[in-house]
C-alpha cells in the first residue's frame, strides 16, 4: 500500500528524476553527471536511492559492523551482501511496495528542487514516484560486453532475480538513454536530456 501523501519536506521539489539500468550500465555515473548540469543551471539537486534506506535498514537489523557509505557505493563490499540485502527489501515490499521509495524521500531537503533517484527497479518504484510527484523517467541500455569490461559478471540469483530484470519489459519511459557512446557523444546525449528535463520542470 502506498502512503496517500507525499512527504512535507519536499515542498519547494519540482521533479524527481527516476534512472533504471543494469548493473555496471553507468546508472550512477550518469545520475551524478545530470546532477551537476542542473546544479549549474541553478537548481537545487540532490541524489537519493531506494536502495539506500534499504542499506540503512539491513545494517541497524542485523547489528554488524558495516559501512553503510561502502554498502551505498559501487564497490566489491556491496557484492558480498548483495544477495541477502536484495532477500531482505523484498520481505519488506512484500508488505508495503512503496516503503523503500517513501523512506528515501523522507531524507530530502526542504530546500531541494530536483531529485535524482538512482536505481528505480520496479514497476512499483516507478508508479509510486508518479502517483505523488512529477516525474521524468529514463532508461539506461548499455550492452553486456561494455558492462562486462566495467567488472560486470553474470550472478545466479541476482542477475536473474525481479531486483534486476522487473523493468526489462517496462516500455513507458520518458527516454531511453545509451551508455556506450565516445565520451564527446555521451555529452552531447546528456545536454539534449538536460533540456528534455528543464522543459518538463517548465511544464
Amino acid at each position: 500500500m502506498f502512503s496517500s501523501l507525499p512527504p512535507a519536506s519536499t515542498a519547494s521539489l519540482k521533479l524527481v528524476i527516476c534512472f533504471s539500468g543494469k548493473r555496471k550500465s553507468g546508472k550512477d555515473y550518469l545520475c551524478k553527471k545530470l546532477a551537476s548540469k542542473l546544479e549549474d543551471q541553478g537548481l537545487r539537486t540532490e541524489i537519493r536511492g531506494v536502495s539506500f534506506p534499504l542499506k540503512e535498514e539491513y545494517v541497524r537489523l542485523h547489528q554488524e559492523k558495516l559501512d553503510i557509505e561502502k554498502l551505498k557505493s559501487d564497490s566489491d563490499y556491496k557484492e558480498k551482501y548483495r544477495k541477502d540485502m536484495a532477500d531482505f527489501g523484498e520481505r519488506i515490499r512484500n508488505q508495503d511496495s512503496g516503503y523503500f521509495c517513501r523512506k528515501t524521500m523522507e531524507y530530502v531537503s526542504p530546500k531541494t528542487q530536483v531529485v535524482l533517484i538512482s536505481d528505480c527497479r520496479r514497476p512499483t518504484d516507478i508508479a509510486y514516484f508518479r502517483k505523488h510527484y512529477q516525474t521524468f523517467t529514463i532508461r539506461i541500455h548499455c550492452p553486456v560486453d561494455m558492462r562486462k569490461k566495467r567488472g560486470f559478471m553474470f550472478t545466479p540469483g541476482i542477475d536473474d532475480a525481479e531486483t534486476e530484470c522487473a523493468l526489462d519489459e517496462f516500455q513507458s519511459w520518458d527516454t531511453v538513454l545509451s551508455n556506450e557512446e565516445k565520451e564527446d557523444q555521451l555529452e552531447e546525449r546528456l545536454e539534449k536530456l538536460l533540456t528534455d528535463v528543464i522543459n518538463r520542470i517548465k511544464s
